[in-house]
């Protein structure tokens, strides 16, 4: 009966390891909950095996490190100043947990171990499969019908961005070497694992991403090394001397191929690791995260919160049209500005643990005499070690050039290859069993592992319910606002969501809109300003769960204008743009204002600071606006106006309000007016206003979120 127990909860585990692997391929939350809720329902039923006997022991260390780290990072979470960032944070602290602590409940033979290898396989084989049909059919293909891939200059799989789905080749082609050369499995399991590393490597270099060719060097040399030192006893002396001197000449081969090519191999490292796409350059983009650890070293700046942090501190030097970067592309600086050096030093001691762990193993395999006249050792379980040591040094490179700790299909791996260092060989005689405890079943630290796993299942089970509809209704209303603007189909969904989840800011901003698109030039007044005033109280929500959204803040500015506040509107513009100093759409939004309002010498001044504007640079709308003001200057001029005097009070309209022919009635222009603070002709046609899509959609690149709806008829 336990045993049917158990197959039943490892095939939920199993089904929830293929959900998210298949949609947690990048940092957007919308289809990912579901799989969240179906691991946490395999935490839950684990509760029927919580009181079986362990045959093995925890290591203390490494499972008190695990529990540190987790309880820190979910404590900072709840003091984050998004509580929406920092769900998302959370949730995957849960998630690395629930499949950490799974893996040591449920994969204790070595028959379970296999499915676990053979599920990466099948994700590995689906991404490769997806490639192929875009590399030949249709690049945009993604798993669901509607959505695109944006990123679509390389195929990326199931990955919105090829380097992230190279990435995952890489980082598991140790796993498969180790498979082919350690397994005990029969040769047709060798052969495929051969083969499908063979792939892999030949697909990371047809692609060509530099982060990707790296990660591949240095989990292939780990699984080497490993390999050296686990065969170095078993080796004659003649066969041992060969290997030291081939190492030895590939060394000093390498080394002077970089003294020698130093200069083009600096402006290659330039090109192909430290830019990506978009002309984002990691140094610049690093430079900022160091800024921001500086702001509160110790305990961080909260979850996530580099999403505006990056605003503040962008370098001047950077590229204007870049993507907006919404991580630090390094999660070791991520780390310690978002969760600071403590977060930082749990991380490490936490790798450094599980390092010991499984090199214990290693090397206790590597002083064993060979049972036989056979080298190599055959020993899944030793198969399965060194591959997740290499395949975690591989990761660990890898997040120094990207946030890929923050792509739930990464954390998964990392977190399960962390199990396996902790709990190498359950059934193994040199591991220390502790004695039968009569009160704690499997001794006191198995069991309060498995009772956290089971509370922290429950929670995920609970939250993926709520927030599996939840997000399924604002997507519902994006892509029917999207479709539709004027219409009334996504207030219903709206409404629903709200009531799921009142702490997603992005929700009431796109309900805020929703509100100001239904307003019509013929509308009643009373009804246009009962619309208005709908959408001031949506943003006014909004700005509290995330007062540091700047695009949310052109559309209130907006709002607040037509609702003849214009002190109001410009308070919050110059509220935005304390956060985002060179960002050129806020800096146009002012001009506008200004210039609405007949400030003309403010216009032109922050219209031309547009002009040269860091980030969202529109030249072209930057000079129309300052076109428009000279208008306006001759105009004034021909009717004895003094344009350079200011309106006093602010809250009298100008003379020259409504008098160029350009601009659009005030009811209509609000109407009509972006969402998140786009112009129209560049209106996002996923209908999805997080920041970083916004920005994306803004500079001209895609988003690195995640796939996108495909645009309305």
């Amino acid at each position: 009966m336990a045993s049917n127990w158990r197959s039943a909860v490892l095939v939920v585990f199993l089904v929830g390891m293929v959900l998210i692997g298949m949609v947690g391929t990048s940092a957007s939350m919308t289809f990912l909950w579901p799989g969240y809720g179906v691991l946490g329902l395999a935490a839950v039923l684990s509760v029927g095996l919580i009181l079986e006997e362990s045959p093995f022991s925890l290591p203390r260390a490494a499972t008190f490190s695990l529990l540190a780290l987790c309880g820190y990072l979910l404590v900072r979470a709840s003091d984050s100043p998004v509580a929406y960032f920092a769900r998302e944070d959370a949730s995957l602290v849960v998630m690395a947990f629930l499949a950490y602590g799974l893996f040591v409940v449920l994969f204790r033979n070595i028959g379970s171990r296999h499915r676990l290898v053979e599920v990466l396989a099948l994700l590995v084989g689906i991404n490769l499969a997806f490639a192929f049909a875009q590399a030949v059919i249709l690049p945009t293909l993604w798993i669901l019908p509607g959505y695109e891939r944006t990123f679509t200059n390389h195929p990326g799989g199931l990955f919105n961005h090829p380097d992230h789905f190279t990435g995952f080749l890489a980082v598991l082609v140790p796993v498969w070497l180790a498979v082919a050369l350690y397994s005990r499995r029969g040769r047709p399991v060798r052969t495929a694992a051969t083969a499908l590393a063979l792939v892999s490597i030949l697909t990371i270099l047809v692609i060509g991403s530099g982060p990707s060719f790296l990660a591949l060097a240095v989990g292939a040399g780990g699984f080497v090394l490993l390999s050296l030192f686990i065969l170095h006893r078993r080796m004659d002396a003649r066969s041992r001397s060969a290997g030291w001197r081939i190492l030895a000449g590939t060394s000093i081969f390498l080394l002077g191929i970089s003294v020698l090519w130093s200069a083009p191999l600096g402006r290659l490292i330039d090109r192909t690791l430290l830019t990506k796409s978009g002309g984002l350059s990691l140094p610049l983009v690093w430079k900022a995260g160091i800024a921001q650890i500086t702001e509160a070293p110790l305990f961080g700046t909260g979850s996530r919160s580099s999403h505006f942090y990056g605003r503040l501190f962008r370098e001047e030097t950077l590229d204007s049209s870049a993507t907006e970067p919404e991580f630090i592309h390094n999660e070791v600086l991520q780390m310690a500005a978002d969760y600071g050096l403590v977060g930082l030093l749990l991380l490490l001691t936490l790798l450094a643990l599980h390092a010991r762990q499984g090199f214990g193993f290693v090397r206790a395999y590597a002083v064993l005499p060979p049972v036989s006249d056979r080298i190599v050792p055959k020993s899944d379980h030793l198969a399965l070690v060194v591959g997740a040591m290499a395949a975690l040094a591989a990761l660990g490179v890898l997040s120094c050039f990207d946030f890929l700790l923050h792509l739930p299909v990464f954390a998964l791996t990392g977190a399960l290859f962390l199990a396996v260092l902790a709990v190498p060989d359950p059934l193994a005689a040199a591991l220390k069993v502790p004695p039968p405890s009569r009160l704690f079943p499997g001794g006191w630290l198995v069991f309060s592992n498995r009772a956290l796993v089971f509370g922290c299942g429950l929670a995920m089970t609970l939250f993926g319910a709520i927030f599996s509809r939840s997000e399924h209704h604002f997507e519902q209303a994006r892509r029917s606002f999207s479709a539709d603007r004027s219409g009334f189909q996504h207030h219903r969904h709206l409404k629903a969501a709200r009531q799921l989840d009142p702490k997603n800011p992005f929700l009431f901003s796109l309900s805020a809109h929703a509100q100001v698109s239904g307003i019509l030039p013929e509308m009643p007044e009373p009804a246009r300003r009962d619309a208005l005033e709908k959408a001031d109280f949506y943003f006014n929500h909004s700005r509290n769960l995330y007062p540091q959204d700047i695009f949310a803040a052109i559309g209130h500015a907006a709002v607040l204008d037509e609702l003849g506040r214009p002190s109001e509107a410009l308070a919050r513009l110059r509220e935005a743009r304390k956060m985002a100093p060179y960002y050129g759409n806020l800096l146009i939004a002012e001009g506008e204002h200004h210039f609405r309002h007949g400030r003309i010498v403010e216009a032109e001044k922050v219209f031309s600071a547009a002009i040269s504007a860091r980030a969202f640079r529109d030249t072209a709308a930057a000079q129309r606006g300052l076109r428009a003001l000279a208008e306006w200057k001759l105009i004034a001029e021909q009717n004895g106006i003094d344009w350079r005097a200011d309106p006093d009070p602010l809250e009298v309209p100008p003379l020259l309000a409504g008098s160029y022919e350009s601009r659009l009635p005030a009811e209509a222009e609000v109407a009509e007016r972006a969402l998140a603070g786009r112009p129209p002709e560049r209106e996002d046609p996923t209908g999805f206003f997080d920041p970083a899509e916004g920005a994306a959609a803004e500079s001209g690149t895609p988003p690195e979120t995640g796939p996108a709806p495909l645009s309305p008829p």
